[in-house]
């Protein structure tokens, strides 16, 4: 299968890895693509700008998927893998029924799992989520940016709040500027204390690369 996590089952370092940077498979989109279907078989591609980066076979059996690839270790020969994933179901409010991957090494329940030497899930490959690197008033700039782009907003977050959608209900386009207003609030307080710190330590330069964040 090749690509970023091929050859290993898990990160063991002290940093750990990012979840966009290894290939991963969605439940729902494949529940989306009638691909759970009983005795369904496709295959899986996955691409960087236009070009095939992996592929992988797709076998619905009875009591979950088979994964089926090719993988090597570091300096090792290209082997077959065939991959069991357990799907399990729970039962919704409405009385209907979800459906999940159940990660065969530690038995949870997982919408999305990650491919190394083995399919597993995001714990169990120890990896984490872009926001989790980075400071809390860096996360509220992110979550405003989600909000104006729920919204149809484009550009900074210190542009005017979006008009309301065609379509939206008012009490929720109010609810979600008032979250954003929340965000820009934290965002605005973190700066601030961010360049007190500095200004304390003698610094007169600019907040660093590395913490600043572009939303544009």
């Amino acid at each position: 299968m090749g690509g970023r996590g091929s050859g290993r089952q898990a990160s063991f370092g002290f940093m750990a890895d990012k979840c966009h940077e290894f290939k991963s498979i969605d439940i729902a989109w494949l529940r989306r693509r009638k691909m759970l279907q009983k005795s369904h078989c496709s295959t899986i591609t996955w691409s960087v700008r236009g070009e095939q980066t992996g592929s992988i076979g797709v076998a619905r059996l009875p009591g979950g998927i088979q994964l089926n690839y090719r993988q090597r270790s570091h300096g090792e020969e290209w082997r077959d893998v065939a991959d069991f994933i357990p799907v399990v179901e729970t039962t919704t409010n409405f009385g209907g029924h979800r459906q999940w991957f159940q990660c065969p090494s530690c038995h949870s329940r997982c919408r999305i799992i990650y491919g190394g030497a083995l399919f597993r899930c995001r714990r169990c490959h120890r990896l984490k989520y872009d926001t989790q690197y980075e400071p809390p008033f860096a996360r509220a700039a992110t979550r405003a940016f989600k909000i104006r782009e729920r919204v149809g907003g484009h550009g900074g977050i210190d542009n005017p709040f979006p008009p309301k959608p065609k379509g939206m209900h008012r009490k929720t386009y109010e609810r979600l500027q008032a979250q954003e207003e929340r965000m820009q609030e934290a965002w605005a307080v973190g700066i601030a204390r961010k360049f007190r710190m500095f200004e304390r330590r003698g610094v007169t330069r600019a907040i660093p690369d590395k913490d600043r964040v572009s939303v544009d």
